[in-house]
């Protein structure tokens, strides 16, 4: 005979969890709340949970785990100039006022009917935040600063880890400090093309000088030139390859794109002018992952155009081994 206790078996299900979190808020106990949304969360990734627990986050202050949960919805919230507010208040929360500025621009760029004086409103508290950090944290600031002016003393991995908290300085520091990496020969290729790349999302319309991979200085308005992906080569090389390989070979497709992202990081913002035929290189792609996939698109005239891309693409691969190894 089993004697009979008080304890209950608890209820391991969606709606349950946030009840008890509901109530847990009637209290004024946001931990408790947290820890049934969580639980709640781990059964159903929804939306409106996602936005309940970002903001009890933002009130607890914990704002790193705010922003690791809001990005698994990104577009969700981008979809809404209400919850993109949101969005952008965690970022700055964050400190993250490059993210939080190329945002807005985005979406500028994109303007709705009605939306412009609410962009606006947001830039100037991304900008009020941001002369409140400077002044407040200068101890902060210098550092980076100073971390960021001895980038060419670390390797690849470090200096990319380095210049990636560079998004964590206020809009005008970036910019000069980003413009000064773009000409240091001594800072790696793929972290000079991210500067580069986070001055576009910044639309900055003024000319930037950089060096490229064969060390010579190029002049650019980072407002003109979009991403590395934006590129007409990068986009006619994916519509050949997507046409040709998503049925019969996906796999052999994702491997080629995956190496193609890369290479094209380290040609940006140049690759339009180097890529004359996006169809070969496609196809040289192809050839140096599958020769007998390759086959049936090669024709004995353009062989030797054929073996000059893929020299280039070699070159790009060896440069790629050397950075990084």
């Amino acid at each position: 005979m089993f004697l009979l206790t008080n304890q209950i078996p608890f209820p391991k299900n969606y709606e349950r969890f946030i009840e008890l979190g509901q109530e847990a808020i009637k209290k004024n106990n946001l931990i408790e709340a947290v820890d049934y949304y969580e639980q709640a969360y781990a059964i159903q990734q929804d939306f409106p949970l996602n936005l309940v627990l970002v903001n009890i986050y933002l009130e607890l202050g914990e704002n790193e785990q705010a922003l690791s949960l809001a990005s698994e919805m990104k577009e969700k919230y981008f979809a809404n100039l209400d919850y993109m507010e949101i969005y952008i208040q965690i970022l700055i929360q964050n400190h993250m006022f490059i993210q939080a500025h190329s945002l807005i621009n985005e979406r500028i760029l994109k303007e709705q009917s009605g939306e412009m004086r609410k962009l606006i409103s947001l830039k100037k508290k991304i900008r009020h935040v941001e002369l409140m950090y400077q002044e407040f944290e200068v101890g902060k600031i210098k550092e980076l600063q100073k971390e960021l002016d001895h980038l060419n003393t670390h390797n690849y991995y470090e200096q990319i880890a380095i210049v990636k908290k560079a998004g964590q300085l206020p809009h005008d520091e970036f910019i000069v400090i980003g413009k000064k990496i773009l000409l240091d020969a001594h800072v790696h290729n793929l972290v000079r093309s991210w500067i580069l790349e986070e001055l576009a999302s910044l639309h900055l319309k003024e000319e930037v000088q950089f060096l490229w991979r064969d060390n010579k200085k190029y002049t650019v308005i980072p407002a003109c030139i979009g991403t590395p992906l934006d590129s007409a080569a990068y986009q006619r090389i994916l519509l050949f390859l997507e046409k040709e390989l998503i049925n019969d070979d996906p796999i052999l497709l994702v491997d080629i794109m995956e190496e193609i992202r890369l290479h094209f990081a380290l040609l940006y913002p140049l690759a339009d002018e180097i890529i004359k035929d996006p169809r070969l290189w496609a196809i040289s792609y192809i050839s140096s992952y599958s020769h007998s996939t390759a086959q049936k698109y090669q024709v004995d005239e353009e062989q030797s155009e054929i073996e000059k891309i893929k020299k280039i693409q070699n070159q790009i691969r060896l440069e790629l081994e050397t950075m990084i190894l």
